[in-house]
């Protein structure tokens, strides 16, 4: 039996859904690079992003670009015109709804590299007030994988790291370093590091689960059993 009392959570692609604004800004990267008479499709660009982040590409966007084969001043030209357009993220379905029932048993904070602004855009998407933290990079000068990040949620909760479930997509930047920091682990199956096989026992999650929405099954008893998918309710 494990007593969970907090659950900390990831932003892109765990609770927010990334796909709008990464086509959008894929789209932009194919009129680019038109103009340099290379054809290319957002689809295809989208599966390169996928195919980095499988490889473990700090930023599966960049390994995208190397990929084209640009000059320097035409990737120059490409990276400054082109930009990932936050207004473009939605929750995935559920959300808001999953996070309330979560918070009536658990304390809920953010982990999540974030640009600027990250309780604002939580705020506008009617969620900031479920989270008792909220630790994003741009405002702590921490990003993941960096286990600092992860140590700075733990002293914050103010309980034991096996008190704390930690749920992410990249194995390198969540499941990873948080397991560092003896937190108890979950992997969410969506967005570009959804292929991602563990390099080694550090990265493997303790639970495993397709879509967010299935994380609203938690209750405030549970039984965790390891190698299972998912949580198993008493």
């Amino acid at each position: 039996m494990t007593n969970i009392e907090w659950i900390f959570l990831d932003l892109g692609w765990t609770l927010v859904d990334e796909t709008r604004a990464h086509r959008a800004r894929l789209r932009g990267v194919c009129e680019r690079v038109g103009a340099f008479g290379m054809r290319h499709s957002v689809d295809e660009l989208m599966w390169w992003c996928e195919q980095a982040a499988t490889d473990f590409a700090p930023s599966p966007f960049r390994a995208m670009l190397d990929r084209l084969n640009l000059t320097e001043e035409q990737r120059h030209a490409v990276a400054s015109a082109v930009r990932y357009e936050k207004s473009h993220e939605e929750l995935y379905p559920g959300v808001p709804e999953m996070l309330e029932t979560l918070s009536r048993k658990f304390r809920l904070g953010v982990i999540a590299n974030q640009s600027e602004g990250t309780e604002k855009r939580l705020s506008d998407w009617g969620i900031r007030d479920r989270f008792s933290v909220v630790l994003a990079s741009a405002e702590l000068g921490l990003s993941k994988p960096d286990p600092r990040i992860f140590g700075a949620a733990v002293s914050q909760a103010g309980c034991a790291p096996d008190g704390i479930l930690m749920v992410g997509d990249r194995l390198d930047n969540d499941i990873g370093p948080s397991k560092s920091q003896g937190c108890l682990t979950m992997r969410v199956l969506q967005g570009f590091s959804r292929y991602q096989t563990p390099r080694r026992a550090a990265e493997i999650p303790d639970f495993t689960i397709s879509s967010i929405r299935e994380l609203r099954s938690i209750r405030s008893a549970m039984r965790l059993r390891p190698g299972r998918c998912g949580l198993t309710p008493l």
